[in-house]
């Protein structure tokens, strides 16, 4: 349950294809067993984020150094949730980043379902959206239609991927560098590292 545990501290290239949730009914199969969760930090000044290495991050040292002295804080940090899906909608295999409400609500429709011996793996989930701002969008979700994953849903789930090497922290000292001044692509692409490309925002 570690993954569902969004209290917990857990810390934190190839195209991959991430959900989206247009204004309506989107239905989704959930494929993983539990979320993966990481912790990310805004830098504003090249547009990207980054993954939080935890302890010994110059940007978490930053921002606590700058609460000491009542300083405006300069970068963020968010805590991201991502799990794997299968999405009916565009019938492809999809990486699903959304904030805690919404996994926390995703939770409840798995603890529902555990009460009656099934797992969410077992049955598509309807999430309907409404509004399109920042301020004005919500999410509900429910049960859809219980059915047995199809072959071609098997085919899909057997490209699953480790979100954990996906979202793997970045080195400290590579952060340390563009903190210094230097530029994303020539602290972040060299050597072809493409694992360390661009961190994909999700509103």
């Amino acid at each position: 349950m570690t993954g569902w545990d969004f209290d917990s501290k857990s810390k934190s290239n190839t195209k991959h294809n991430f959900t989206k949730f247009p204004v309506g009914i989107t239905r989704i199969r959930i494929v993983d067993e539990e979320p993966f969760q990481r912790w990310t930090h805004w830098m504003p000044q090249f547009k990207r984020s980054i993954n939080c290495p935890g302890k010994g991050c110059p940007i978490c040292e930053i921002r606590k150094n700058q609460k000491a002295n009542k300083e405006k804080e300069t970068y963020s940090t968010t805590n991201r949730i991502a799990i794997q899906v299968l999405n009916r909608e565009t019938g492809k295999l999809e990486i699903m980043e959304q904030g805690r409400t919404f996994f926390e609500d995703l939770r409840d429709i798995m603890e529902e379902l555990h009460d009656n011996n099934k797992k969410l793996i077992d049955v598509d989930i309807k999430v309907k959206r409404r509004g399109e701002g920042k301020d004005d969008t919500s999410y509900h979700l429910d049960i859809d239609k219980e059915y047995p994953l199809t072959e071609e849903d098997k085919k899909l789930i057997n490209d699953k991927i480790n979100l954990s090497e996906l979202f793997k922290p970045h080195d400290i000292n590579k952060i340390t560098r563009l903190l210094n001044g230097e530029k994303w692509e020539d602290v972040m692409y060299e050597n072809n590292e493409s694992n360390d490309d661009e961190v994909i925002e999700v509103s």
